[in-house]
This record gives C-alpha cells, sequence and structure tokens, in this order.
C-alpha cells in the first residue's frame, strides 16, 4: 500500500504538468494503440503510455530525454522488483508502448504538445484508477 501511495506521489504530478487546462481540449477518440484488453492490469497500461511519452520526448527533445524512462524504473522499483513476475510484463508494455508512438510519426510542435497532453491524460486516468481501487 505505502509503495502505491508513493507511485502515485510519483507519476501524478509529472503527467499533471501535461495535462491541458480544464475546456482546453475537445473530447478525443483514444489513439492508435490505445485500444487494451480490458483484462490488462491498469499498471501495465500505465507502463505503456509511460513508454508513449518516452518515445515522444525521445522524437522532440534527443536521446538525452530519459524522464520518462527514469520514471518507468522508479515505478518498476516499486511495483515489480527483480524477481516478481510483473516486471516483464510491464517492461513489454513499455517497449511496445515506445515503438507504437514511433511509428505514427508525430511531428515536434503543436502536434506534439496536443499528443503529450492526451497520453498525460490517459496516464492521469490510469493513475486515479490505481488510486481508487488500490490505494483506498
Amino acid at each position: 500500500m505505502i509503495a502505491r501511495l508513493a507511485l502515485l506521489a510519483l507519476l501524478v504530478p509529472a503527467l499533471t504538468a501535461f495535462a491541458p487546462k480544464p475546456g482546453t481540449l475537445a473530447r478525443q477518440a483514444p489513439a492508435h494503440g490505445a485500444a487494451q484488453s480490458e483484462s490488462t492490469y491498469p499498471l501495465e497500461q500505465l507502463a505503456g503510455v509511460l513508454g508513449e511519452l518516452h518515445a515522444l520526448a525521445f522524437l522532440c527533445q534527443g536521446s538525452g530525454a530519459q524522464q520518462w524512462r527514469r520514471r518507468m524504473e522508479n515505478l518498476l522499483a516499486l511495483e515489480a522488483p527483480e524477481g516478481n513476475p510483473r516486471r516483464q510484463r510491464m517492461i513489454t508494455r513499455f517497449n511496445e508502448g515506445f515503438r507504437q508512438h514511433q511509428q505514427r510519426r508525430t511531428r515536434c510542435g503543436a502536434e506534439s504538445e496536443m499528443e503529450a497532453q492526451r497520453l498525460a491524460l490517459q496516464g492521469q486516468a490510469l493513475s486515479e484508477t490505481l488510486r481508487r481501487n488500490y490505494a483506498d
């Protein structure tokens, strides 16, 4: 329980920084890779979102942009340390998110900012689901 609260303390502020102000984005359909199995654990979905954010930052800020990868490493340390069977599934989802986003060929600028906002909203929703289901 404490690990989950620590996880949320790490992720929510980072995702909130990218989220749009209320009312500034029209409701959008899920992105290409967003269709996910309902049985997928939200933590694994969150790993995929972090992978997509990492791909976007890598594309627009260069190879030194490692903030989302570091957040994924922190998430793994808290929720799936070495030896935990969930660890490989989360790493796989992160890598899938990265590859899916690379294939979209998002252009840096307004398009990438809108994509980062969309991903931040998706990450916030997943974080809230985790908080509501596992920390309350």
